[in-house]
């Protein structure tokens, strides 16, 4: 009856799948556990092994890196039942009744989207960019607040969904870089006029990126943003603030501006203080600048 799909790359998921296959036994259901490892050092996949050797799971080795969107269309491929968890590796579960809440609403919507917790405490000052990031939007991202967008707001990190479904609806392999997979997922179903389910059953979010790391994915997101701007012009802040100051031409004026704070801005981004609204200028000028290089 049900799948839980964790695609993973250089991050040791065994406590996750222990934890997982303790609580699916009590479920009194045929279930699995697939962990598919999108081409790992080899460090992390000696680890990751010992998935192996719990009951019911699963560790399956690429050969070759695939991308986000097409190891999880893989994953779906190889589940054998009707009910499919997706969550990314880097998860904690943090409730002993997780795949029950998902379970006990398995027939109320085609998805269902669980949402995510951080950290209460800063783990590390390398983190504090996604940290202040993520705690601050944390509260906008409630089970009833998500359900005002239902379809703008949906993450990958922590969702079910029926398998017939999935396999009519895919990830979108040609977006074969980081980001915006999920965004575009979320376009699809709202299209297709797929009902999303958003309830309060969160996985806590452990593999917080260092500032560096944020900014290199950030860059690699926008980069995938103007890749495929034309399929996510309606879901995109990013998209429609570029129109707002296209349309009221101070682009140029952007682009200047991100280019002599740069540096500056790096540096703070960097630091153990980030500041959110530097963060939030950085995005949109670098996009700016992206598109005034590429035209």
């Amino acid at each position: 009856m049900l799948s839980i799909l964790i695609p993973t790359y250089n991050y040791v998921c065994v406590k996750l799948v222990t934890d997982l296959q303790q609580q699916a036994e009590k479920l009194e259901c045929p279930y699995e556990i697939l962990v598919a490892d999108d081409a790992s050092e080899d460090a992390f996949k000696r680890e990751n092994r010992k998935i192996n050797g719990i009951p019911n799971c699963k560790y399956i080795e690429l050969q070759e890196n695939v991308g986000r969107s097409r190891i999880r269309n893989i994953l779906g491929r190889l589940a054998r039942y009707d009910y499919l968890i997706f969550m990314d590796c880097d998860a904690s579960v943090v409730s002993n009744e997780f795949l029950s809440r998902y379970m006990a609403v398995r027939n109320a919507a085609e998805v269902v989207y669980g949402g995510l917790v951080h950290p209460e405490q800063l783990p590390s000052p390398k983190v504090s960019l996604a940290f202040f990031y993520e705690k601050h939007a944390e509260p906008h991202f409630t089970a009833e607040k998500r359900a005002l967008h239902p379809y703008k707001v949906f993450r990958t990190f922590n969702f079910m969904i029926l398998r017939e479904t999935f396999l009519k609806h895919p990830f979108d392999e040609t977006i074969t870089h980081y980001g915006h997979e999920d965004t575009l997922f979320g376009l699809v179903l709202k299209k297709e006029g797929i009902k999303i389910l958003h309830i309060d059953n969160p996985l806590m979010n452990c593999g917080l990126d260092t500032n560096l790391d944020v900014l290199l994915k950030t860059e690699e997101s926008l980069r995938t943003l103007y890749m495929h701007s034309e399929k996510l012009k309606d879901c995109s802040e990013i998209l429609r603030l570029y129109g707002l100051l296209r349309d009221m031409h101070l682009l140029r004026s952007v682009s200047f501006l991100y280019h002599l704070c740069r540096p500056m801005i790096r540096r703070n981004l960097l630091g153990k203080h980030p500041n959110l609204y530097c963060f939030a200028f950085y995005k949109i000028g670098y996009y700016c600048n992206l598109a005034k290089e590429r035209k």
